[in-house]
């Protein structure tokens, strides 16, 4: 199991976590495209089981900022947005969708970057859980609208939040891959062995906390930028 490629993966994954634990999500934007050319076949699960463990762990040490009461309303609003994902991903082509939502992130950073500061009221955070069901379901990248939602609230308060809204998306998301026989043992113990790595990550994008927090609202536009850019090149190359 521990060949070049598990290390290759292992050392995306390691960087993937840092700027997580840093900034609250992206490990995905970075780890997601290394391990689906490498090995295909740990995609989604390796980067669920990673994330839900990187995820408690962050939920553990920021548990104080946790604010659960308007947290809460974005877990229950991710449902009906997750089913409305997965219908939409049965009627419209993959990088339709793709190209569609990396469009909608781009013109969400642009109104944010120049619009006036907001507070992530439960309504507003319910919808961001919505909206993140839905894309996160169609096109894996569901961390953009909680960020942004939440982007004028403390550097530990996002990565609070965050941290505890994937645990329970990444919960979810596992258990619909054991219901469609996604889930296997040799996927488990592949997944089980990247454990030191999140823990490893989680201890580095702690020690980067200090640094991001001075800087902490440009840092996460560009993160979400990255983010919609990554899924517009993948819904460009899946398209040719």
């Amino acid at each position: 199991m521990f060949d070049l490629v598990w290390w290759v993966c292992a050392i995306a994954l390691f960087f993937g976590c840092l700027i997580q634990s840093a900034m609250g999500f992206g490990m995905a934007i970075l780890a997601a495209p290394i391990i689906v050319l490498l090995r295909p076949e740990w995609v989604p699960v390796i980067l669920t089981v990673t994330a839900l463990s990187l995820s408690l762990i962050n939920v553990w040490s920021l548990h104080t900022f946790v604010q659960w009461r308007s947290l809460g309303l974005a877990i229950i609003t991710r449902i009906p947005g997750t089913i409305l994902g997965a219908w939409i991903l049965t009627i419209i082509a993959t990088h339709v969708l793709q190209l569609t939502v990396a469009s909608m992130v781009f013109l969400a950073v642009l109104i944010s970057a120049y619009g006036k500061p907001f507070e992530p009221t439960p309504t507003r955070v319910g919808l961001a859980g919505f909206i993140s069901g839905l894309m996160g379901t169609t096109t894996s990248i569901g961390g953009p609208p909680m960020a942004l939602i939440m982007q004028h609230s403390s550097g530990n308060t996002i990565r609070a939040n965050l941290s505890a809204y994937f645990t329970f998306s990444c919960i979810m998301s596992l258990i619909s891959y054991q219901v469609i026989g996604l889930l296997n043992s040799d996927l488990w113990l592949a997944s089980l062995s990247f454990l030191p790595v999140a823990i490893f990550g989680f201890l580095a994008g702690k020690l980067a906390r200090q640094w991001v927090d001075n800087r902490f609202r440009p840092l996460l536009l560009i993160l979400c930028t990255a983010s919609a850019s990554v899924a517009f090149i993948g819904a460009l190359a899946f398209n040719h």
